[in-house]
């Protein structure tokens, strides 16, 4: 009997995505995996704090996405129609894709199975055209999983985490390295996992996870893991995911379930928890239809000042930063979306939706 819950939603989503691969065809540009069209909401959502209405936006660059059901798809966010590069079968499935500085290639975690019928999940690299498709990073144990991985901003290095189960019931993770053109895996942080550098190259946040509560904080440390302190606590937010480093530096966006409930620096108010652990307050109320509300927030890298930037109670969100910082392109289940910093304005971009890892690249 699986103890650990991160172990069987883990394998539950392996099994159920191969499963769904194996009775279905491989995905085609115009029809893939788009869980908005069974969503009960609107599609199109601009509600913004003192945000207004707007066109269509003007988006360059690539994204690239995993919408969730273990493939992989490039899209001009220009035209909004996206390629498969990574099809999934009954024996592959693909998620986390993030980009190279130069967006030739990406990373992504290959979830197969062994000759002995174990879950594996490796960290592989491929072209963007779905060349030279080959491994990065392959556990040296069976039980122990890759998730996560991107690269460093000088090009130079592949982080990932990488999980591992604990006895009798418990999982620990650790942020790891790997050079690009391969070598031996270095530890970089101990009980962490998605990690982001900043872009001098100085810092790393994390985020670490409370198997207790099953809640997580978000930390930072120096590059080499020393002076780890951290910055939100796990008591603030239901749970927190894809922490990213703004390519100027001077914030670390987050992406945040539920309303913080402990008080912030910079955000004038907060909901009181009326029960505990928090994860348990989700059913003391109607729970939403398309799953738990997030938003997205950010945090100075001192801790100083917290910002919501959202209000829009997403459904898993993955968001992603333009190259000037200015601009937040994000992913959930009804499609691709650009929030404006400047303008405060939140602008749908295309229906590609799914439940997986974006990432956005501008020259």
């Amino acid at each position: 009997m699986l103890k650990s819950p991160v172990r069987f939603v883990f394998l539950c989503t392996f099994v159920l995505g191969i499963i769904a691969c194996a009775n279905s065809n491989a995905p085609a540009p115009d029809s893939f995996a788009r869980p908005s069209a069974t969503i009960e909401r609107p599609p199109i959502r601009t509600l913004l704090l003192d945000g207004t209405p707007a066109p269509p936006p003007q988006v360059s660059g690539k994204f690239v996405f995993a919408p969730g059901d273990g493939s992989i798809w490039l899209q001009d966010p220009a035209n909004g129609k996206p390629v498969p590069v990574i099809k999934p079968s009954a024996e592959l499935f693909a998620d986390a894709p993030s980009f190279s500085p130069d967006s030739k290639a990406f990373v992504y975690v290959r979830s197969s199975l062994t000759a002995q019928g174990i879950a594996q999940n490796a960290v592989y690299r491929i072209n963007a055209d779905g060349s030279q498709n080959e491994p990065a990073a392959i556990p040296s144990q069976a039980k122990t999983a890759y998730n996560w991985p991107h690269y460093s901003w000088d090009g130079k290095w592949i982080y990932f985490t990488a999980s591992f189960p604990v006895p009798p019931n418990k999982q620990d993770s650790v942020i790891q390295r790997v050079p690009v053109g391969g070598g031996e895996i270095q530890p970089v942080i101990k009980d962490a996992r998605m990690s982001t550098e900043s872009p001098d190259g100085k810092k790393i946040a994390f985020v670490r996870f409370n198997y207790e509560t099953f809640s997580g904080g978000l930390w930072i440390a120096n590059s080499d893991g020393t002076a780890e302190h951290e910055l939100l606590s796990d008591q603030v937010f239901v749970i927190i995911s894809a922490p990213q480093f703004s390519p100027d530096g001077s914030q670390i966006l987050f992406a945040a379930s539920g309303p913080n409930m402990r008080p912030l620096p910079g955000v004038e108010s907060y909901h009181a928890p009326t029960c505990a652990p928090q994860l348990l307050c989700l059913f003391s109320k109607p729970a939403s239809a398309d799953g738990l509300p997030w938003d997205l927030w950010t945090v100075t890298p001192d801790g100083s000042k917290f910002t919501r930037l959202t209000e829009i109670g997403a459904d898993s969100p993955w968001p992603a930063w333009s190259h000037d910082s200015k601009q937040i392109a994000f992913f959930d289940t009804s499609g691709q979306y650009l929030l404006d910093l400047p303008t405060k304005v939140v602008s749908q971009i295309s229906r590609n939706g799914g439940h997986g890892v974006f990432d956005w690249w501008q020259p």
